[in-house]
């Protein structure tokens, strides 16, 4: 026959064996919240967080010495507060000379800084001159400062039927001075061969 006072015994025993381990345990994970609380009430900033502001079609226009130096258009352009640099989807950058429309840049997506001016575009990169010359790759960097465009990635550069090949280049975004770094093919086609 069992005693009911002897199982309420053995519940008390169990309770005093569980309790200051349920305390350990209750203690961590009160401590860890803390942290959670603090991250979540100071969050860093960071482009993975949604952007704090977020502006469609977008243009943005730098001169130099009273003529455009280029124009940069988005189709979405998201900004964080305190960050110098805004991501853009939907790149098309013109290139002016002397206020002449030169040449014309597109990709899928790009890095501009708001402080520099420097853009790092990626995806479908296209450069397009009016002239006809045509720069492809995946990621391309454009300096403000030196006024040159740079990667160090495969590019392929045609003009009418030649085509050269390489991996890394530096250019004038007119593409009138280019230059491939390694891994250089070229295919010429001959000058009677294009008048034919």
């Amino acid at each position: 026959m069992n005693d009911p006072n002897r199982n309420e015994m053995k519940q008390l025993d169990a309770r005093r064996t569980l309790l200051p381990g349920l305390v350990l345990i209750a203690c961590t994970l009160l401590w860890g919240c803390a942290d959670l609380e603090d991250v979540a009430e100071n969050p860093p900033v960071s482009e993975e967080s949604p952007p704090d502001q977020v502006l469609f079609d977008s243009v943005v226009t730098d001169s130099k010495d009273g003529t455009r130096s280029w124009v940069l258009r988005s189709e979405r352009m998201e900004r964080w507060q305190d960050v110098d640099d805004a991501q853009l989807h939907g790149v098309l950058m013109d290139f002016y000379k002397a206020d002449t429309l030169h040449s014309t840049l597109t990709s899928r997506r790009g890095r501009a800084n708001l402080k520099t001016l420097d853009l790092f575009a990626w995806g479908d990169v296209v450069v397009v001159t009016r002239d006809g010359r045509r720069l492809e790759t995946q990621e391309l960097n454009y300096d403000d400062g030196t006024g040159l465009i740079s990667n160090d990635v495969f590019n392929r550069f045609t003009h009418r039927r030649d085509v050269m090949t390489g991996i890394g280049m530096e250019a004038t975004p007119d593409l009138g001075s280019f230059e491939l770094k390694s891994e250089v093919k070229a295919e010429v086609v001959e000058a009677a061969e294009e008048d034919e």
